[in-house]
C-alpha cells in the first residue's frame, strides 16, 4: 500500500504546490529565508524515495533468509543488514536530489504571489534576478559558480561516499 501511495504522490507535480506554499508564507508573514526551502524539498524528495525503494526491492532473498535464520531483528537487523544494503541506492538518490535541489533553487528562492515577491538570499535567487534583468554575463557567472560548487561537492563528498559504499557495502 505505501509503495502505491508513493507512486501516486510522485505523479503529482510538485510545482503545483508552489502557489499554495508561497501564499501561506505571504499570509502568515513567514521568513522566506527559511520557508522557501520546503519548495526545494518538494522537488527533490522523490529521487531519494524511489532509489531507496529500488534498493530495498533489490535486496537479495538469500541475504533476507540468512538474517531470518540468524534471528536478526530490530536495530541489529537494520544496522547490520538493511541500512548497509540500501545505502548505495540512498547515495544515488541523494546525489540526484542534490542536483535537483540546485535546479529547484533557481525557482524556489524567488517566488511571487500577487504583488508580493519573496526572495531568499542564495545562488538561485542571484541567477533568477540577473536573468530577469537581462544581465547575461552575471547569469553566466552564477551558472559558473553553481557548476564549481557541483564539481566540488562531487569530488569532496559524493565520490568519497560512493567509494566507501563500493568498498565496504557492496553485495557482490
Amino acid at each position: 500500500v505505501s509503495s502505491h501511495l508513493a507512486l501516486f504522490l510522485s505523479a503529482f507535480p510538485a510545482n503545483l504546490l508552489f502557489p499554495v506554499v508561497v501564499s501561506f508564507i505571504v499570509v502568515h508573514r513567514l521568513n522566506p529565508e527559511i520557508w522557501l526551502s520546503p519548495l526545494m524539498i518538494l522537488g527533490t524528495q522523490w529521487y531519494i524515495l524511489f532509489n531507496v525503494i529500488a534498493g530495498a526491492a533489490a535486496l537479495p532473498s538469500d541475504l533476507r533468509e540468512a538474517a531470518a535464520n540468524l534471528s536478526l531483528r530490530g536495530c541489529l537487523l537494520w544496522r547490520r543488514v538493511l541500512l548497509p544494503a540500501v545505502f548505495p541506492s540512498y547515495l544515488t538518490g541523494g546525489l540526484t536530489a542534490s542536483g535537483g535541489a540546485w535546479n529547484a533553487s533557481v525557482v524556489a528562492e524567488v517566488a511571487s504571489w500577487g504583488s508580493t515577491t519573496l526572495t531568499a538570499s542564495g545562488l538561485g535567487a542571484y541567477i533568477a534576478q540577473q536573468t530577469v534583468q537581462g544581465d547575461h554575463p552575471r547569469v553566466a557567472l552564477g551558472i559558473a559558480v553553481m557548476s564549481f560548487y557541483v564539481v566540488l561537492f562531487n569530488r569532496l563528498l559524493w565520490k568519497r561516499l560512493y567509494t566507501f559504499a563500493q568498498q565496504r557495502l557492496a553485495l557482490d
